[in-house]
């Protein structure tokens, strides 16, 4: 009868399992921890990339306003200078080319500015405000938007105003006299619009009855006074825009 030896293996420890977890637990986590932080670092440069934006967005705002201040300050005193001839219009002494003249461009065409909300906009509509970690930058962000809010507002309400008065002009200035003054020889039109100037005679109104010329005098009034204080506003924006600009830039060193 044979015998046959019988081989055995012997049993690991509890610690060689123990270690066993350990490992498997240390590549787990620190597998865990690399892509928190590759997530981490993409956060971070999707918050400095909207931040790289916004400070765009702001010096955009910047050089718009300086361009359309000198344009309002000039439709301020061109409004003024109606008002002034209107007056003397109902005392038999105005010159209606001038009336005609400072109609014309300060009450048909439009002063405002629309100032850039595309950084607020993709940080509100993408869900990515809570992106920005920064405290003094989202409070930037956030008084931004309600800046907006109020200064479209005001926006609104000036241009309601300025196509009120130009829809009430069109009772007091005759049309055809605008196509005589500023028809050019070749029949196009004088995009200066400053053919009245020019016009050797003093060109009628539709109408000079003093309760119709009075009502426009307080429509012209009210649209001035109004873009005079839209004005004050673009003007008074400036040290908020340099200050968020040079905030936004220093705390995320660009």
């Amino acid at each position: 009868m044979e015998v046959h030896a019988h081989t055995h293996t012997a049993r690991k420890k509890w610690t060689h399992y123990f270690w066993e977890f350990i490992m498997l637990f240390l590549a787990v986590f620190c597998g865990f921890l690399a892509e928190n932080q590759r997530e981490h670092m993409i956060e971070h440069k999707r918050e400095k990339d909207y931040i790289k934006l916004l400070i765009e967005d702001l010096q955009t705002d910047t050089a718009i306003i300086n361009a359309q201040l000198p344009r309002i300050r000039q439709a301020v005193s061109g409004l003024d200078t109606l008002i002034n001839e209107a007056y003397a219009f109902l005392e038999g002494k105005a010159d209606t080319r001038m009336m005609y003249f400072t109609y014309h461009p300060y009450c048909r065409n439009n002063f405002t500015v629309v100032l850039s909300q595309r950084t607020l906009n993709q940080l509100k509509n993408s869900g990515n405000m809570r992106l920005i970690r920064n405290k003094q930058a989202l409070e930037i962000i956030l008084n931004s938007e309600v800046g907006f809010q109020q200064f479209e507002e005001k926006t609104r309400v000036v241009i309601q105003l300025k196509e009120n008065t130009s829809e009430f002009g069109t009772r007091i200035f005759d049309f055809r006299e605008y196509q005589k003054a500023n028809t050019n020889a070749d029949g196009s039109t004088n995009q200066q619009e400053d053919g009245f100037l020019k016009l050797s005679y003093q060109p009628a109104l539709n109408t000079s009855d003093p309760v119709y010329i009075k009502e426009f005098i307080a429509r012209v009034g009210y649209y001035r006074n109004t873009l005079n204080s839209y004005q004050l506003e673009l003007r008074n924006s400036f040290p908020f825009l340099e200050k968020a600009i040079a905030d936004l830039k220093r705390n995320y060193k660009l």
